[in-house]
């Protein structure tokens, strides 16, 4: 595997990790966008690679995750919770996140907000 690469375009800001209790996960809208989210973020990584994520990566190999937001204005959020919800999605069981290292960055586009993700062995 060289990398992977892929966007996730929507109209809005890209959405940072969520932490919650068990509770909470019925009950906060906040929440469920993050899930909807993650839910784009592993659609997007299928598309381009025709798998899923825990059917192509390995278990206890090491990873480099880059994400680069573009944000539509300066209301958005922290972008290391962005990097954390990205990893977060790909990196979900039977993958564990503990062995990813990463970088990420940020700029503003108004027209066009996204979220541009590069996954490389580390």
């Amino acid at each position: 595997m060289e990398h992977i690469t892929f966007t996730v375009c929507t109209p809005y800001n890209p959405v940072p990790y969520k932490r919650t209790t068990q509770r909470q996960k019925y009950v906060d809208i906040n929440y469920q966008r993050y899930l909807d989210y993650k839910a784009l973020i592993i659609a997007e990584f299928a598309r381009v690679t025709k798998s899923v994520p825990w059917q192509i990566l390995y278990r206890n190999k090491k990873y480099h995750v880059e994400t680069m937001a573009f944000f539509k204005d300066k209301k958005h959020a922290d972008m290391s919770n962005i990097h954390k919800g990205v990893e977060d999605a790909i990196f979900a069981s039977p993958l564990n996140d503990k062995y990813c290292s990463g970088s990420f960055d940020y700029c503003y586009d108004k027209a066009n907000p996204r979220l541009h993700v590069t996954i490389s062995e580390a």
